[in-house]
């Protein structure tokens, strides 16, 4: 491995020699001249994206640019947070606004896109009250680069790379909407499950939230009291809608203090109260673990007889979250008790078994989502790599 600061410490093996330090506005060609700001008013509706500093934030009915170009967010608090991207590849048929610089490379635009996602904009800043990148300074920025031919060659890899990541988040995209049409139509009974014996189950019953569950507050706890490694693992209310999905599978939290309610195996917990809306406290989530200390804030349901609490956080949350939502309480603090909710009608099954069978199907589910999602980031992380070895 080569010390030289302007050599790659990964690169194929035909290239050699150092990288060429240059100004940004000579390898390329601006189009900022072409850029025409439209306000929200302004924009008809149609297929074309437009962008911003973001990327994109609406589409349009016509366009301005028709080809591959460089966009780099001109201003806002993404040029010093970074938050997302800043730097983005254009292409096909688009329109601009005035608050992202649009150029073309001379030579690989998607090689000179990823070097200068990489880059620190802060010393670049000449905005005040507002982060701002001025096309002058932006021009006169120096970035290391190699020859035409092994810019192609890195481009050609690290787009192979980026295919895969389109095609895992596409992947995701596609599960989730597969998700949310089949628990509309389970819970809706359009698709009805049968018995191991190929039998039908018995018809859906309504019933009040009352008559399934028996309520417990959750006690005590705030953030103050979480610790690493603590004695005893626990849950605080606002994690219930940041934090867990429908089913926990892992405790995230710890605390040495002893307050608190402890779980028992098959809790549903749903929070109390919320800054926002009652949207976000329609959460149900189920804990398949005893003595979890459970904090205030937190509704705890607990089965008067057998039932999933898999199938009721998917249940509750999902297809009864908007009429669980109706009954928050509050305008600058919005709660949601259980005797708020207790008289809630549902239409469920009562065969266990078929409760069963829906919260094993959907878990299903969830699983290929999880499964790809880790591949996702580990291709994600691995492009992290190759950009930290690949460029000087």
């Amino acid at each position: 491995m080569s010390k030289n600061i302007n050599v790659p410490k990964l690169r194929f093996k035909e290239f050699s020699g150092e990288w060429e330090e240059k100004k940004l506005g000579d390898i390329v060609t601006f189009y900022n001249s072409k850029r025409i700001p439209l306000t929200e008013t302004d924009r008809e509706k149609g297929i074309y994206p437009y962008y911003g500093a973001s990327g994109i934030i609406d589409y349009v009915k016509d366009y301005i640019f028709d080809g591959e170009y460089i966009l780099l967010g001109e201003d806002g608090a993404n040029i010093v947070l970074r938050n997302s991207r800043l730097v983005f590849l254009a292409n096909g048929k688009f329109w601009l606004n005035n608050h992202a610089h649009i150029f073309k490379a001379k030579e690989s635009n998607y090689f000179l896109c990823e070097i200068l996602e990489r880059i620190n904009y802060t010393k670049y800043n000449t905005g005040t009250a507002q982060p701002k990148l001025n096309a002058e300074v932006v021009k006169k920025i120096k970035i290391k680069i190699p020859q035409k031919e092994e810019q192609e060659k890195i481009a050609l890899f690290l787009g192979s790379v980026d295919k895969k990541i389109e095609k895992l988040t596409k992947k995701n995209e596609l599960l989730q909407q597969y998700k949310k049409s089949i628990m509309q139509k389970i819970f809706s009974q359009e698709i009805r499950f049968k018995d191991d014996k190929g039998k039908e189950f018995p018809e859906w019953e309504e019933k009040e939230l009352r008559d399934i569950f028996i309520s417990i507050k959750g006690k005590g706890l705030s953030k103050n009291d979480l610790v690493d490694n603590g004695q005893n693992k626990c849950i605080l209310y606002g994690e219930l809608y940041t934090t867990y999905p429908e089913v926990i599978k892992e405790i995230k939290s710890f605390t040495n203090s002893n307050d608190g309610i402890k779980s028992i195996y098959g809790d549903l917990l749903i929070p109390c109260s919320t800054t926002t809306t009652g949207i976000d406290l329609a959460n149900a989530t189920a804990l398949y673990e005893d003595n979890v200390l459970l904090g205030g804030d937190i509704t705890i349901l607990r089965f008067k007889k057998k039932g999933n609490s898999t199938f009721y956080a998917y249940f509750l949350t999902h297809f009864k979250k908007y009429d669980l939502a109706k009954f928050g309480q509050g305008s600058t603090i919005v709660h949601l008790y259980f005797e708020h909710f207790k008289n809630m009608k549902i239409k469920i099954p009562l065969e266990i078994k078929e409760q069963n069978k829906i919260a094993n199907f959907l878990s299903s589910i969830d699983y290929k989502i999880e499964e790809n999602q880790k591949i996702l980031e580990k291709t994600k992380e691995f492009k992290k790599s190759l950009l930290q070895q690949m460029f000087v």
